[in-house]
Parts: structure tokens; C-alpha cells; sequence
């Protein structure tokens, strides 16, 4: 009897793991958001808190490392800290309280919504990718 049950409790544990797991070919798409979740976001307004509600999951984007958003903010060369905007310059000062996430752009394929966190609140946003007009909103 407790063969029985034990081979049954097998045979189901074996088809639960096997409906778990991916189909062959199936490609688990990105978490993404919408071009209208973007348009919504003001910077230097939106707090972080609010992000979820407008579509922006943290936990599920992108983080970006430091050197990364130096990249994202001074694409050209990094010499040019002086000539950045006062918002880039204070995030990237305040180097454990300043945070980017990507997240891929519904409907546009490479396409990527960078925000920039500081001070609890959107700081800097950008559109890159192709098919997306490039646009950074500063405070």
C-alpha cells in the first residue's frame, strides 16, 4: 500500500514539474511598458512610489550599475561632468542614493524607457532604441 501511494505521489510530481517548465520554443517575453505609462511620468514630480501604479515595476526592470547610468548620462566621454545638467550631476554624486532602471518599450522591439531615480523621485528620463524619438526630460 505505501508503494502504491508512493508511486502515485511520484506520478503526480512528475507531471506537475513537467507542466511547469517552458514549451519548446516558447520565449518568455521581457516585462515591459507602455509609451503612454512613459508620457506620464513627470521628472522632478513622480515620486518612486507612484511608479507601480503607472506601470513601471522596479523589481521586474533593469537595474542599471553605476557605471552604466555614467554611461546613459555622459554618452560622449566622462570628462564632461562640469558640463552636465545640476540633476545628473548631484545623482551621480550621491552615488548610493541615485538609481536607473530600463525597461523594455511595449510594441517596439530594442526600444528601452530609462528612468533615473533621486531623492525619491523620477530625476531624469530618456526613449532610446530605434523607432523612438530620443528624449531626456530633466528637472
Amino acid at each position: 500500500m505505501r508503494l502504491f501511494a508512493f508511486a502515485a505521489l511520484l506520478a503526480v510530481l512528475l507531471g506537475a514539474a513537467i507542466g511547469f517548465r517552458p514549451q519548446v520554443g516558447e520565449v518568455p517575453r521581457p516585462f515591459q511598458v507602455t509609451r503612454h505609462a512613459y508620457d506620464r511620468v513627470e521628472t522632478g514630480v513622480t515620486p518612486v512610489a507612484q511608479l507601480p501604479g503607472l506601470g513601471f515595476d522596479l523589481s521586474k526592470g533593469d537595474r542599471l550599475s553605476y557605471l552604466a547610468m555614467i554611461a546613459h548620462l555622459m554618452p560622449e566621454d566622462s570628462t564632461g561632468f562640469d558640463t552636465l545638467d545640476a540633476v545628473a550631476q548631484s545623482c551621480l554624486e550621491a552615488r548610493d542614493r541615485c538609481q536607473a532602471y530600463r525597461f523594455a518599450l511595449a510594441g517596439r522591439p530594442a526600444s528601452h524607457a530609462i528612468l533615473v531615480l533621486h531623492a525619491g523621485h523620477v530625476a531624469r528620463k530618456t526613449l532610446e532604441g530605434p523607432g523612438v524619438a530620443k528624449t531626456a526630460a530633466l528637472d
